[in-house]
């Protein structure tokens, strides 16, 4: 009876007791194995490293007994009206670390973190007051760590790099891989290095195939996977690991560096659509791609997000599309997205805009406000002055057009031109071009011809000239012997007349 009262005043009185409560009283009665780790990070690679780690603290041969981490401290903005704050940004790390019910601390405001000192464990983790991390996992954290914090961990500092180092140094290795085209990627988990980035001694590399397709999205949360489990192997064999670390080869080192809006430009003179889209894989999530577009007497940039490649089994909008210039919009009113022929023939399907000034806005959008029925805008590479007329499309020096284009003809085509229009103005510059070239072929003929007879013509007249001389000198005193006879003949006929009118006399 007694019994059964005390059961029913007991705080667990109904509690379904599971193997996950079982476990944590087990792991609260006996020690923890494995490393006490303070993690720093940012991003979403950070974010993706962290829950690996979190994982490696329930294996079978932990190790990592217990995990906390330091990320840069939200940013607000306070609103003077209301006096309201508003969220602006925060690390990706924190909030995975919120969800996953890890204590989070935030380094000092404005990034620098000379001043700054380590914190100790949190005393909810059963570890007592003034415990110490015995080691520091970074992994995309954005700052650079002093000798001094290296120092403060008994068993110092890793890192956790997304490349295959030497290569690849710096902030943007993996938008760096995209942009080259290369095959493979890595992870690569080294030692902090106290004077510059990404030098120290490597202690585990694993790599990765890079995919056609993948964006930056795609590798950070992979890569960041497969460098959390990796890191997970090297803390279970860190002396093992640390005795057999590779010093970097120097010679093979590559850098990388930080991309602004500028690298996102699109350079429609060229840039193929392959390069465009590994422009906005790369990018992506970060930086849109964008072009200028000439509306009226502005000039507005418009950045260009959803962007597919066009297949071969994809119809194009018009039939004649590589007559329109590199950067032209083409669309039609059944299908929600916008294309955009580029050099060599390729073409881009782009589902989402957002012009300069106004809100974001799908392909049928954009098209219902800036392509107007019979008149095609062009995106432009530079900015030109809104009071002078477009330049002309012009390819570059180098480049040589390929072997399906070397029939197509594109002339300077103005900023605005009628889609109709367009096909019967090549088509009759064509034929004139044709129509030119028969009456030159037709006109040497006759002026090769003509020039012969006028040759002979000439010839004839000379002749005829000669002839007439010859005559004129053998006819002149003739004449003038006929003549005289003439003259003597009238005299004499006159004075016959006169003389029997003077011999008879009137009665």
């Amino acid at each position: 009876m007694t019994l059964s009262v005390l059961a029913r005043l007991s705080p667990f009185h109904r509690t379904r007791i599971t193997p996950w409560l079982c476990r944590g009283l087990q792991q609260q009665a006996a020690p923890r194995k494995g490393l006490k780790v303070l993690f720093f990070g940012t991003d979403e690679f950070s974010s993706s490293a962290l829950t690996a780690l979190s994982k490696g603290i329930y294996a079978e041969n932990p190790g990592v007994a217990h995990i906390e981490v330091v990320c840069p401290p939200p940013r607000y903005k306070v609103r003077t009206i209301k006096e309201k704050t508003k969220l602006i940004w925060k690390a990706r790390v924190s909030s995975r670390a919120t969800n996953l019910g890890i204590h989070v601390h935030n380094t000092p405001e404005g990034g620098s973190i000379q001043n700054w000192e380590v914190p100790n464990v949190d005393l909810k983790a059963g570890y007592g007051a003034n415990a110490r991390f015995d080691i520091g996992v970074v992994a995309s954290f954005g700052a650079f760590l002093p000798q001094r914090i290296i120092d403060s961990f008994p068993q110092k500092m890793i890192n956790l790099h997304p490349s295959l180092l030497p290569k690849y140094r710096g902030p943007t290795p993996i938008q760096t891989a995209i942009l080259n085209n290369d095959s493979h990627t890595g992870v690569t988990v080294q030692e902090v290095h106290p004077k510059r980035y990404d030098a120290g001694n490597i202690l585990a590399q694993v790599p990765f195939e890079l995919k056609l397709g993948m964006t930056r999205v795609d590798l950070m949360t992979q890569l960041g996977h497969l460098g959390g489990e990796l890191a997970v192997r090297v803390l279970q064999n860190l002396e093992y690991m640390r005795k057999n670390s590779i010093v970097q080869n120097e010679e093979e080192a590559t850098l990388t560096r930080m991309f602004t809006s500028g690298d996102a430009k699109i350079r429609w003179e060229d840039m193929t659509a392959m390069d465009v889209m590994r422009m906005h894989w790369a990018h992506f999530g970060h930086i849109a791609v964008w072009s200028f577009l000439r509306v009226k007497n502005k000039v507005l940039t418009v950045k260009m997000t959803d962007i597919e490649l066009a297949t071969s089994f994809d119809d194009p909008l018009e039939d004649d599309y590589l007559s329109f210039r590199p950067g032209s919009c083409l669309r039609k009113r059944k299908y929600n997205y916008v294309e955009f022929p580029c050099i060599e023939g390729g073409r881009l399907h782009v589902r989402g805009f957002t012009v300069e000034g106004k809100q974001p806005r799908d392909g049928l959008q954009f098209a219902a406000g800036y392509i107007k029925k019979n008149k095609t805008p062009c995106m432009l590479t530079l900015s030109p002055d809104c009071k002078r007329p477009t330049p002309n499309f012009v390819y570059p020096e180098e480049y040589k057009r390929p072997s399906h284009m070397a029939a197509v003809k594109l002339y300077d085509i103005p900023l605005y031109h009628s889609k109709s229009g367009l096909v019967r103005k090549l088509k009759l510059k064509a034929e004139a071009e044709e129509a030119k070239a028969s009456e030159k072929s037709d006109e040497s003929k006759e002026t090769e011809e003509s020039e012969e007879s006028k040759a002979s013509e000439e010839l004839g007249e000379t002749e005829e000239l000669k002839e007439t001389e010859e005559l004129k000198e053998t006819e002149e005193p003739k004449e003038i012997e006929a003549l005289k006879e003439i003259e003597e003949s009238k005299e004499a006929v006159e004075s016959e007349t006169t003389e029997p009118n003077e011999t008879k006399e009137p009665k």
